[in-house]
């Protein structure tokens, strides 16, 4: 599969009125202090609880096929997939932490995507710094 982003997907595939309830962000590293991108959706557009998903590879480029799901929760875990490295599933747990409340807010259509992004805290900086 080709890198597309999954608003260009959904975009052929999604009538307008669908398109328009789904909220879906992708995060590149600059965004998260991860060093790979981090796909983010809703409650609707996902079932199976809160989680994010975030690729094995590093790098701001998102391979659908190479995802792996982990929980937002107290104890963050992966959920779906494998092959994540530990330190970076680490990483990944540490930041969910971090952002927990935006992420779960974000997850019940409490926030928009951009209020998300603006609340969002990258590992190593304090919140507000870009």
């Amino acid at each position: 599969m080709t890198n597309m982003r999954m608003s260009e997907i959904l975009s052929a595939v999604l009538g307008q009125t669908e398109r328009e309830r789904l909220a879906i962000a992708t995060l590149a590293p600059k965004d998260t202090g991860l060093p790979m991108a981090v796909y983010l959706t809703t409650r609707d557009t996902d079932h199976q609880g809160a989680r994010v998903k975030v690729s094995r590879s590093h790098g701001r480029k998102l391979n659908l096929d190479r995802l792996v799901s982990v929980s937002i929760s107290d104890d963050p875990r992966v959920v779906d997939g494998f092959g994540l490295l530990h330190q970076d599933l680490r990483l990944v747990r540490a930041w969910i932490l971090l952002n927990r409340d935006v992420l779960l807010r974000y997850w019940n259509h409490g926030l928009s995507t951009a209020d998300m992004m603006a609340a969002l805290r990258p590992l190593g900086r304090p919140r507000g710094r870009r």
